[in-house]
């Protein structure tokens, strides 16, 4: 004689329903994992629904429920998975998961930043962030941003929409101050990734004053009308041409990469003495290296490294 257990039934429906419901997700192309998340109730509705017509419907007296303990077993994992897929979701783990599943490491173009220097401004005032940055002279009366930047992108979306989204620029009197921000970093338990290469042109007839942040500055000034300033760098590359007219002064530089052009300061060491070691500390040099008739100053500060490329 069969005998009718509770939980067989629960079990055999729901194996049913969780196999239609992952067949739909292949044909609708729906997302798997919100579908699964969301049907586990109707494992609870099955099992209580079996529990009710076997008591309601039962001819036996003094009807006494008998259950399937493996039947119930494997629905109550299948809920508890369910439940548990439900909490991740509903804290946002399901979807750092899928996005960070989806994302790529690309190049994409920064929006280009313009803006149109008047009469009045007499200075731009530029902080690079922790950015490394090429700064360009221009003959034109704009100060202009461009360049690439690589990110971890998530389904194909830029992160930069507008030049707002990495730079902030504003206008006090005769100066116009011009700060690069970070790149938007997405939060995720598995890191994130972001580099901008951007090239700066700022017109030679205007001042310049350049903070590096401990960052890499390559200048390429061109036929400089104005005096320029870079400090704070760590390695500060200065191209010049020979139809330059310009004054290259280093200012408290560690490493000034040797070249006969260049009228050195002497340098002195300073001796430290750690009981009976002497430690030797090369102190930062200072010098001048002139191209044309040295109208024009382009002063390098602060900085660790500074090296010259003069082009023919």
């Amino acid at each position: 004689m069969r005998v009718w257990r509770v939980g067989s039934i629960s079990m055999g429906a729901a194996l049913i329903f969780l196999g239609l419901v992952l067949l739909l997700t292949q044909i609708m192309e729906w997302d798997a994992s919100y579908i699964i998340a969301g049907w586990w109730p109707f494992i609870l509705v099955i099992l209580g629904g079996e529990m009710l017509f076997y008591l309601f419907f039962t001819t036996q007296e003094n009807a006494r429920v008998k259950y399937d303990l493996l039947s119930i077993l494997f629905v109550a994992v299948i809920g508890t998975a369910g439940i548990g897929l439900s909490i991740l979701q509903a804290t946002g783990v399901v979807g750092a998961m899928q996005s960070w599943m989806t994302s790529e490491e690309k190049t994409m173009e920064i929006p280009t930043f313009n803006h149109s220097v008047s009469d009045e401004i007499k200075r731009i005032v530029v902080d690079t962030g922790q950015h490394d940055l090429t700064i360009e002279g221009g003959t034109g009366d704009d100060v202009s941003l461009f360049g690439t930047y690589r990110s971890t992108i998530v389904n194909g979306e830029n992160k930069l929409k507008s030049p707002e989204d990495y730079l902030q620029y504003e206008m006090k009197g005769d100066s116009l101050f011009i700060t690069l921000k970070m790149l938007p970093v997405d939060s995720n338990p598995f890191g994130s990734y972001t580099q901008m290469d951007a090239t700066l042109v700022v017109p030679t007839k205007v001042g310049l004053e350049v903070s590096g942040n401990s960052g890499s500055i390559t200048m390429k000034p061109r036929r400089l009308l104005s005096h320029w300033s870079v400090t704070e760098g760590s390695q500060v590359s200065v191209m010049l041409s020979q139809d330059s007219d310009i004054n290259l002064l280093a200012q408290n530089v560690t490493d000034i990469k040797d070249n006969e052009n260049w009228k050195l300061e002497e340098k002195e060491n300073e001796n430290q003495n750690f009981g009976d070691k002497v430690h030797v500390e090369e102190m930062a040099r200072s010098g001048t290296y002139t191209v044309g008739k040295g109208t024009y100053d382009l002063v390098v500060s602060n900085t660790f490294g500074l090296s010259v490329i003069e082009s023919r």
